[in-house]
């Protein structure tokens, strides 16, 4: 279903403000401005049962007032390591790191090591099991007549905490910046029948659900991307989504794995 994204900060506050807070593209990037600060280093990665090769993009955050330029970070030393076997990341130029021979694997435990100026930074996660979509089926729209809502349902497992994500491609189209997130914290081990009100179908549309089931510090920085989108709008400054990674580093060393179910609306 596409890479997750990687992040750009190349738009400033003001075009955020003249653009609606859902955008359409066949790619998802997340436009975030960070909190005006010292430059710091800026990690992207996920861990997942469905993406290959694994990517991790270092670049330096900038201050608030000076998002003109992408600045990538060349020349570190990436690592990903799990259990016996380390896979030294190749250098594809432009900030990008990337694993050919590592994947990701449900219920393993994964570590980043990423070492640049004399500085190391890292975190560990471990991939989540995957949850199958039982159904998908589509209804008149609450709020728009004339169109459909979808309606998803799967059975959360028991006995274990469990964050999700959902996307929705419309022909092969997903909304920028749509985080729906949830999570099992009332409803552990039953039938979850999610109700998507914000987004219209018509007959014939080609539809693709995604399920992800968020490893929980990935859950925490998706809901403050979220939460510094909606801030942004009224906000002079964002604040930065709460990473998982040592030393200070901003970003996100995240895991999760998904199903997708594939239909088109009746």
């Amino acid at each position: 279903m596409g890479l997750n994204w990687i992040a750009r900060r190349s738009i400033c506050f003001l075009r955020l403000i003249a653009i609606p807070l859902l955008l359409w593209s066949c790619e998802e990037k997340i436009e975030v401005a960070l909190k005006s600060e010292n430059s710091k280093i800026v990690i992207e990665s996920y861990i997942t049962n469905s993406q290959n090769p694994i990517i991790v993009k270092l670049s330096k955050s900038q201050e608030f007032f000076n998002q003109s330029a992408f600045v990538p970070i060349e020349s570190a030393s990436v690592q990903i390591e799990t259990q016996s076997i380390t896979d030294q990341l190749s250098d594809d130029g432009g900030g990008y790191y990337i694993s050919k021979r590592m994947e990701g694997m449900p219920g393993k435990d994964y570590t980043l090591i990423v070492a640049t100026d004399g500085r190391q930074f890292g975190a560990t996660v471990q991939v989540p099991y995957n949850v199958p979509i039982d159904t998908v089926y589509f209804q008149p729209g609450v709020f728009e007549k004339d169109s459909l809502n979808a309606i998803i349902g799967f059975r959360d497992p028991p006995n274990t905490e469990n964050y999700y994500r959902i996307k929705i491609y419309c022909n092969r189209k997903v909304a920028i910046n749509d985080y729906f997130l949830i999570t099992d914290a009332f409803s552990d081990g039953a039938e979850m029948v999610v109700p998507i009100y914000y987004r219209y179908f018509a007959p014939g549309d080609t539809i693709a659900v995604e399920l992800l089931n968020l490893e929980r510090n990935t859950w925490k920085y998706f809901k403050g991307l979220r939460e510094s989108i909606q801030q942004g709008i009224n906000s002079q400054a964002p604040g930065n989504p709460p990473s998982n990674l040592s030393n200070g580093a901003l970003g996100i060393f995240g895991a999760y794995s998904s199903t997708t179910w594939l239909g088109i609306v009746p």
